[in-house]
């Protein structure tokens, strides 16, 4: 409990602030293994008296410690050092590690409160040894009526379609792209897309063709062009709330996609992560049902660790799709698929996402407060921004030098279906950070760098 101290009191009389150093040396033991997952620190009222200092600046350095994510308390038992501690990415003003806005993540804490509520229940309801053996590899019937209604909820179209439970959307896209497409075949994608995708295509040997988008995503006159020029056998679109460019494709606009999929005999992904927040669109594979794959998943609604995707197929493609996923992970998670199942049924799910939706549109409204002048692309609830970047400025040397002052965004580069860069961008998450504070330096940073010259720099 106590050896992480050594060496302290030296420390201690070298700096002026006692907090910080503490905090540090707390810090520096948990970076380097002194202090482990679970270890239990000292009541704070023994270590103000061990250390002779005020208890006010030990409860103040427990505080920040885990606010960082660095431990946790529990009620009448103390605090503990967590299981998977986050190093630090708070910005203060001279004492900083890294903000990280490169990556688009719900914010679990929103809902720690339903999810501590369901690992209770399970845990009282059905023996957990049940949970850690095989399961049915498509879940149980309990899991597969709950992902209908879930789906149904959601307005997809699952009528005379199969659904099938995978480990979340890109192993989903892996399936997809394994089933439906052969060595050398093209897909169709967003010009900008996704990066999974990308990697994805580069594994398999498949080729990409990006087809021009505009604010309201994928073009249908240059897909058609596309469809003319390459023979396309696969095309994935992201209709709400794209990445990184946050489009949202109207309702006339997917039908119109959904007619040119029709028209060339194309199989259509419609990879629908992002729908919950534009609720009242329909699905673009409801379009074309039976030459359309529907993916979505819990990952980006609630919790970034529930890796549990929906995917729904027509009904001839079911038992492929089925066996490439008990070829490549035998079976989706069986305590994770139960957890999931839980929140749908109990209808905490969709008080979830509403919760992870507003946060974004508070999010959203401090960007475009702090963000004045800027040129970007967003929408009211998006989870991110794609910022447009002024000459001379280019993508990968606006994102290094954001780097150096530690925040972390991710360059329009490795957004390119077809390594070709078009334009001068970054994309920005907005739910990445715990705090408004921490995200706010970080957008003041990017704005202060976006009016400033690269060679000033």
């Amino acid at each position: 409990m106590w050896a992480w101290l050594a060496g302290f009191e030296r420390l201690q009389r070298l700096q002026p602030v006692i907090y910080k150093a503490l905090y540090q040396q707390l810090e520096k033991s948990i970076q380097q293994g002194v202090l482990r997952a679970g270890d239990q620190l000292p009541p704070q009222r023994q270590l103000a008296q061990r250390l002779d200092i005020a208890l006010a600046t030990v409860t103040r350095v427990y505080n920040l410690a885990e606010q960082q994510g660095l431990i946790y308390a529990k009620v009448g038992k103390g605090s503990f050092v967590s299981i998977c501690p986050v190093l630090p990415q708070a910005i203060r003003a001279q004492d900083y590690q890294c903000i990280n806005l490169s990556i688009i993540k719900p914010q679990v804490a929103l809902a720690k409160t339903q999810l501590a509520e369901q690992f209770k229940a399970l845990s009282e309801q059905q023996p957990l040894t049940d949970l850690m053996d095989y399961n049915p590899d498509g879940g149980s019937l309990t899991d597969q009526q709950t992902a209908r209604d879930w789906l149904s909820q959601q307005g997809v179209n699952i009528e005379n379609r199969g659904i099938s439970i995978c480990s979340g959307a890109q192993h989903g896209l892996m399936v997809l792209i394994n089933c439906v497409t052969q060595h050398g075949d093209y897909i169709g994608v967003e010009n900008y897309c996704y990066p999974g995708i990308i990697s994805l295509a580069n594994q398999s040997g498949r080729k990409l063709v990006g087809i021009e988008m505009d604010q309201q995503g994928m073009i249908p006159q240059s897909l058609e062009r596309a469809c003319q020029q390459q023979h396309l056998k696969m095309l994935i679109v992201v209709a709400s709330h794209q990445n990184p460019t946050t489009a949202v494709m109207s309702e006339s606009r997917r039908k119109a996609i959904a007619a040119i999929v029709k028209k060339y005999s194309l199989w259509l992904v419609d990879d629908d992560v992002y729908g919950f927040l534009s609720p009242d669109l329909p699905p673009i594979s409801n379009f074309a049902p039976q030459q359309s794959f529907y993916l979505s998943s819990l990952s980006k609604s609630m919790f970034p660790g529930l890796r549990i995707g929906y995917l729904v197929s027509p009904s001839s493609f079911k038992q492929r799709i089925d066996a490439e996923i008990r070829n490549s992970i035998w079976m989706p998670v069986p305590l994770t698929l139960a957890l999931a199942s839980r929140l749908i049924y109990s209808g905490q799910s969709l008080e979830i996402q509403q919760l992870q939706s507003q946060l974004a549109q508070q999010r959203q409204k401090l960007a475009a407060k702090l963000l004045t002048g800027c040129d970007y692309l967003a929408q009211a609830n998006s989870y991110h921004l794609w910022l447009k970047l002024p000459q001379p400025w280019n993508s990968q040397r606006f994102s290094q030098n954001l780097k150096q002052q530690g925040i972390l965004v991710s360059s329009a580069d490795y957004f390119c279906a077809e390594h070709q860069v078009h334009t001068a961008a970054v994309r920005i998450s907005l739910m990445a950070t715990k705090t408004e504070q921490e995200l706010s330096y970080a957008l003041k940073r990017i704005r202060l760098l976006v009016y400033s010259s690269p060679g000033a720099i």
